[in-house]
C-alpha cells in the first residue's frame, strides 16, 4: 500500500513539474508572437493540468498559479 501512495506522490509531482514546464514554454511563445505555438501549448496545459490529482493541485505555490493563470485556461 505504501508503494501505490508514493507512486501516485510521484505522479502529482511529476505532472506539476510538466506544468510549470509547458506554462513556462506557453508564456515564450507569446512573447515571441508564435500563434500556432501559443495555440498547441494552451492545449497541451490544458490535458497537463486535466491529469493533476486534487492532493498535487494542494502543492501549487503562488508563482506557479500566476504564471497558469496568464493563459486563458485558468
Amino acid at each position: 500500500m505504501e508503494i501505490e501512495t508514493t507512486e501516485i506522490e510521484d505522479r502529482g509531482t511529476e505532472m506539476m513539474a510538466l506544468a510549470r514546464l509547458v506554462a513556462f514554454a506557453l508564456e515564450s511563445a507569446r512573447s515571441m508572437d508564435a500563434e500556432v505555438v501559443e495555440f498547441c501549448l494552451e492545449k497541451a496545459l490544458r490535458a497537463v493540468l486535466d491529469q493533476i490529482d486534487e492532493p498535487s493541485r494542494i502543492t501549487l505555490t503562488s508563482s506557479d498559479i500566476m504564471l497558469m493563470n496568464r493563459s486563458a485556461l485558468c
